[in-house]
């Protein structure tokens, strides 16, 4: 079954989108800790998870050294964002098959909000927003 993706370039730096992205998240109920057992995951190019210390989550992000990050709703509900920085800003990738479709939908509707409110005279021409199915 395809997974659908949710991808949105937000034009601004690593440094400042990241925390943007946490900020809208935790907005809808979503946090970087397992309410299940408060670890912060990351998984590698191996497909192995991995724990990131909470003081360093921001810090191991910007520097590269991490490229993706779990958000978790529920200890078994999850979204998956990956990211790349690039010219004209940040593209973050939405995994939305962690979470139920009702969720999924709030979360894609708060990301079009971003790019129609906050950022819609940062754009130039181009996909800004995206719904996918992989």
């Amino acid at each position: 079954m395809a997974k659908p993706v949710c991808r949105v370039l937000i034009p601004e730096t690593l440094e400042q989108a990241f925390p943007l992205v946490v900020a809208l998240l935790e907005g809808l109920g979503v946090s970087l800790a397992n309410p299940g057992n408060a670890k912060i995951t990351t998984w590698t190019d191996e497909g192995d998870q991995k724990e990131i210390v909470d003081t360093s989550v921001v810090r191991q992000v910007v520097s590269g050294a991490v490229s993706n990050v779990q958000f978790w709703k529920t200890g078994s509900e999850d979204v998956f964002v990956t990211w790349k920085e690039g010219n004209g800003g940040c593209r973050f990738s939405f995994y939305l098959d962690g979470v139920d479709p009702v969720f999924a939908a709030a979360l894609t509707s708060k990301l079009a909000e971003t790019v129609l409110v906050t950022f819609r005279f940062h754009y130039d021409e181009g996909t800004v927003f995206t719904v996918e199915f992989e």
